[in-house]
Order: structure tokens, then C-alpha cells, then sequence
């Protein structure tokens, strides 16, 4: 008899156990799909639309005009080897942000001709070619012979975009 009771009182807290497990197992169940829930929630906010980000990436960087898509392409092959793209820091040859300013006292074909062939500019004495060699010595810039009036000012028009932007 005590064996019979002792099997009757397990079978009923099995019986009880089961049914707390299953009261947890649902409740856990819920729980989890509230917590599921909330997570996409905050993490869809948290990363935005897709539209959002491209959003973003186009407000990060320049809208460039013809002319300055131009001289990105030509500052890539010609300049990027020695000047920092960021146009704030200097690299192997100056930063060039401010460029145009720096040169304002001068005539623009100055500039150009700066650009064309530095060491002409700065054997015929020229004060700011001569002003840029003390600094940069023994640094001698590229000849870039070959670039047009209008690369040159492609060039320009690209290191202002990126000096704005930045």
C-alpha cells in the first residue's frame, strides 16, 4: 500500500510537473517572439532603409560637375601619386586644397605653367615657384607637359570639390 501511494504521489507530481513545464514553455515561447520582435524592431531603426544609407553615402560625398569628374581622372593619373587625395594633408608634394588662393597674386597661366614644368618656374626665379622649391627641396614635381589649359582647370575644379567637401 505505502508502494502504491508513494507511485501515485510521483505519477501526480509528474503529472504537475508537466504541466508548469508547459505553462513555461509557452510563456518562454512568447517571450521569446516579444523579444524577437522588439530586437528587429530597434535594429531596423538602428540601420535605417536601404534608401536611407544610399541616402546617406550620396550626402557624404561631392555631387561633381563635368569638369571636376574630368579632373578626377586626370588628378588619378597625374597627381594622386604625390598629393593626398583628402586635400588637407600633405603627401610627398603639398596639400592642395587652397591651391588657387595661394596663387591669386600671380597670373593663372602662372599656375599652369607651375603645374606644366615646376623646375622651369623655378630657374627662371619665379618668387613663389622659388617660395614652394625651399620648402619642398629636394622634391621635384612631375612635368605634366602634356595636360591643356583645360585639364588644368578640370584638375583645379576637382581639388576644390573634395577641399569643399571635406
Amino acid at each position: 500500500m505505502k508502494k502504491h501511494i508513494e507511485e501515485e504521489s510521483q505519477e501526480s507530481l509528474n503529472t504537475e510537473m508537466l504541466a508548469a513545464l508547459s505553462k513555461l514553455t509557452r510563456a518562454g515561447f512568447l517571450l521569446l517572439i516579444v523579444l524577437i520582435l522588439l530586437f528587429w524592431q530597434n535594429y531596423s531603426s538602428f540601420l535605417g532603409s536601404k534608401n536611407d544609407a544610399e541616402q546617406a553615402v550620396q550626402t557624404a560625398l561631392p555631387v561633381l560637375s563635368p569638369t571636376a569628374q574630368k579632373g578626377k581622372d586626370l588628378f588619378k593619373n597625374n597627381c594622386a601619386a604625390c598629393h593626398n587625395r583628402d586635400m588637407k594633408s600633405n603627401l610627398t608634394g603639398p596639400a592642395l586644397g587652397g591651391v588657387q588662393e595661394r596663387w591669386a597674386a600671380y597670373p593663372r597661366s602662372d599656375l599652369y605653367q607651375w603645374i606644366r614644368n615646376s623646375q622651369a618656374l623655378i630657374d627662371a626665379g619665379h618668387p613663389r615657384a622659388q617660395e614652394l622649391w625651399n620648402k619642398w627641396k629636394p622634391v621635384i614635381m612631375t612635368p605634366s607637359s602634356s595636360l591643356k589649359d583645360e585639364d588644368i582647370e578640370a584638375i583645379l575644379a576637382y581639388v576644390e570639390a573634395q577641399n569643399l567637401a571635406r
